[in-house]
């Protein structure tokens, strides 16, 4: 049986190229890391197929498995999966962005995946955030050449001034914290703008809102029952929006009506594709049952718009922010 994440969420502007690799840090005991990666490439290839658990995978909505990477510099988002996730659980999310002229990159968190928690080696919040920072810095070392290589031209065709970091639920915690000083890891300088959807904020001390040194962008879904937005966004936004200077003036807040926590990743696919195969392992049908049950009556039906709006509205945001 053939499955597909086709359709992409809109007509392509450019070819999507995608491959993955492995990451080796030295410095942390030799902690390997699974990494993706898209960007706007050249020319078709052979469409990628994602492997979501063991013998169970679906062809890419767009992306083309280790296509020529268009010429120019282009502008960088490091994407971090939420808790139980994958790098590759927003690939509908991830082509898009680099449909639309951006090099993304996502990585697996160990301790912190799906896989992780189903086979109970999964780590303490305190361990979990420091490797996630650990992580982020690791992939952004090697997007710009200073850290283990994630591809031989991956460097010369990345705009240094043009950088992101982004994630989801956790990931949104992540992505914060990475520009922030609040922890053992400074501020990362490269980092020019943040992305947080459905962030997980609500364990996060005043003080990192305080250190947070470059503009945010919170996409908050109005019915999210893991990341509810009474207990994560609105003290959060409190907080960024009353900075002075650029980063109180520049971050964003956008409210989605009917959406849930999981309206940036690929989980309203896993939902329309669980049907067609037989076998569905228990850990994967509960996991999506408890989607749909923190997610909008019509989500089946609508999740693919509301992933689109997320892209939008980070490429629109990302575009004023890098003009300045």
């Amino acid at each position: 049986m053939s499955l597909s994440a086709a359709p992409p969420l809109e007509s392509p502007q450019h070819v999507v190229g995608h491959f993955s690799t492995l990451l080796v840090d030295q410095k942390r005991e030799d902690r390997m890391l699974g990494v993706d990666l898209w960007y706007p490439a050249v020319a078709p290839t052979e469409a990628t197929t994602y492997e979501l658990i063991p013998g169970i995978g679906f062809m890419a909505a767009c992306a083309q498995e280790g296509a020529f990477i268009l010429e120019g510099r282009h502008p960088l988002i490091i994407w971090s999966h939420g808790r139980t996730g994958m790098r590759h659980s927003y690939s509908l999310l991830c082509e898009a962005l680099a449909a639309r002229g951006y090099i993304v990159i996502s990585c697996d968190h160990p301790g912190d995946t799906l896989f992780d928690w189903a086979l109970g080696k999964n780590v303490d919040d305190a361990t979990n955030d420091r490797q996630r920072l650990g992580d982020v810095r690791l992939c952004l070392d090697g997007a710009l050449g200073s850290g283990p290589e994630i591809s031989p031209w991956l460097s010369d065709h990345v705009d240094a001034e043009r950088i992101c970091v982004a994630g989801h639920s956790y990931g949104g915690l992540t992505a914060l914290a990475s520009v922030s000083s609040l922890h053992e890891f400074t501020a990362d300088m490269r980092v020019s703008a943040c992305v947080m959807a459905q962030g997980y904020t609500s364990i996060l001390p005043d003080e990192i809102y305080a250190t947070t040194n470059v503009p945010v962008l919170m996409i908050v879904s109005n019915q999210d029952l893991t990341t509810r937005p009474e207990t994560n966004a609105d003290k959060a936004w409190s907080l960024l929006s009353a900075r002075a200077g650029v980063v109180g003036e520049k971050s964003r807040r956008i409210n989605l009506d009917n959406a849930g926590h999981q309206a940036s990743s690929d989980f309203g696919l896993y939902a329309e594709l669980a049907p067609q195969v037989e076998n569905v392992p228990d850990m994967l049908r509960a996991y999506i049952k408890m989607v749909a049950d923190d997610s909008p009556g019509d989500w089946l039906t609508s999740w693919r718009s509301t992933v689109l709006r997320h892209v939008v509205h980070i490429d629109e945001y990302l575009r004023e922010i890098h003009t300045l």
